[in-house]
């Protein structure tokens, strides 16, 4: 599962691949969650599930951000700020994720990705997930497509 992250560290996309769509629609774009179809906003889950979410984070930025911002704080920092929050965010979703459904944690990888911050999906991936054969796959691959 990806939180695509804007360059002001807002939501942008939800992106999920499952095994199947793997195998059958995303062959060779395990690691590009950006080519997966199933996408929340491709609109097939967006007027349920990330709306509200995205709505209320893009308030918080214009209510909170951006009067930091004009007051002199600095906006690389404020960003940072925004990254880390979606990483413990995504931690927490996915503890939760796997106690509702009694999956074993290794078999989901999260990660946060900012386009203009290409460091922050392995790094957010290190954070979020435990160690694992799904975690280390994508370990290499961001290693040898960096």
């Amino acid at each position: 599962m990806v939180l695509k992250l804007n360059r002001k560290a807002t939501v942008a996309a939800m992106s999920v691949s499952t095994l199947g769509s793997l195998t059958k629609q995303h062959y060779n774009l395990k690691w590009l969650p950006e080519e997966w179809t199933m996408s929340i906003v491709d609109g097939i889950f967006a007027d349920d599930f990330l709306d509200d979410f995205t709505k209320k984070i893009n308030e918080y930025y214009g209510d909170v951000i951006v009067p930091k911002i004009q007051s002199g704080a600095n906006k690389e920092e404020e960003i940072e700020k925004n990254i880390q929050f979606y990483i413990v965010g995504m931690k927490e979703a996915k503890e939760s994720l796997v106690n509702i459904l009694g999956l074993e944690i290794e078999n989901i990888v999260f990660i946060v990705s900012v386009d203009e911050h290409p460091d922050v999906a392995l790094r957010s991936a290190l954070a979020i997930n435990v160690d694992s054969e799904l975690l280390r796959e994508f370990i290499e691959f961001k290693s040898e497509n960096s």
